[in-house]
């Protein structure tokens, strides 16, 4: 599965601060380590998985000095300007196990910025590593909670061939949107979770398939999500990448 997310950084965060990004980035970390246990560890990508393994992301939940230094090597002599990216991975390299995070950072304000996650899956299981669907949703609901994303996408990594727009988000299992939307402006929904920010809805989790995991192969799942996005295109309510 894959999760794909744009936001918009603060204006008066400072460039190249690895402490601050691995910090906002851990609760999520933590959420995904109750989800799996293998999702417990992570450690700064690197060119062999030896180099990888040598630099922790997290000592005690806190961002290590390793991986400070490291990444602030790697970019010494860039422009504070020049967008850069923060990447980890669970230390697994493995079809069933292995995950892996990147969050782009930096690289002035016209831009927005993202955050990418990357979670392989064992074959034919009912629910996600992450749980069902309900359970995914507290994942996105986490990220909209510390970054106020655009939107986010979670489903199968090859779903990108089969949505309706190139040039706008897929619904794929499911998709989050920053309005409030109901069935009746979404009928073909399987479910519809709100997302909470400080007592008030941000946002809601359209949801395509509720009995299972999306699987990007049973075409009534692709049909599914494909009708959802036609309809959110029809109310003007799915957004061009471009305007993000």
């Amino acid at each position: 599965m894959n999760l794909s997310e744009q936001h918009r950084d603060r204006t008066d965060l400072p460039n190249a601060d690895w402490q601050t990004h691995l910090s906002r980035l851990r609760p999520v970390i933590d959420l995904l380590k109750r989800k799996d246990r293998e999702l417990s560890e992570w450690y700064l990508q690197g060119e062999s998985e030896q180099e990888a393994l040598q630099h922790r992301a997290y000592d005690d939940k806190v961002p290590s000095t390793t991986a400070i230094d490291a990444l602030s090597k790697e970019y010494a002599g860039k422009s504070k300007d020049d967008p850069k990216s923060i990447g980890i991975w669970n230390g697994v390299r493995s079809d069933q196990v292995g995950a892996s995070i990147t969050v782009e950072i930096d690289g002035g304000e016209i831009f927005s910025k993202s955050l990418d996650m990357s979670l392989n899956e064992k074959m034919g299981n009912r629910n996600s590593r992450l749980g069902d669907y309900n359970s995914v949703a507290e994942v996105l609901s986490k990220i909209v909670e510390i970054y106020g994303s655009f939107y986010i996408t979670f489903g199968p990594y090859f779903y990108f061939k089969e949505k309706v727009f190139e040039d706008r988000p897929g619904v794929s299992w499911m998709l989050y949107l920053p309005h409030t939307l109901t069935a009746a402006q979404v009928p073909e929904a399987r479910a519809l979770i709100p997302v909470m920010r400080e007592d008030k809805q941000q946002g809601t989790i359209i949801v395509s398939v509720t009995d299972e995991v999306f699987d990007v192969n049973n075409r009534d799942h692709v049909k599914a999500a494909n009708d959802i996005e036609i309809r959110l295109a029809d109310q003007d309510l799915l957004p061009r990448f471009v305007d993000l």
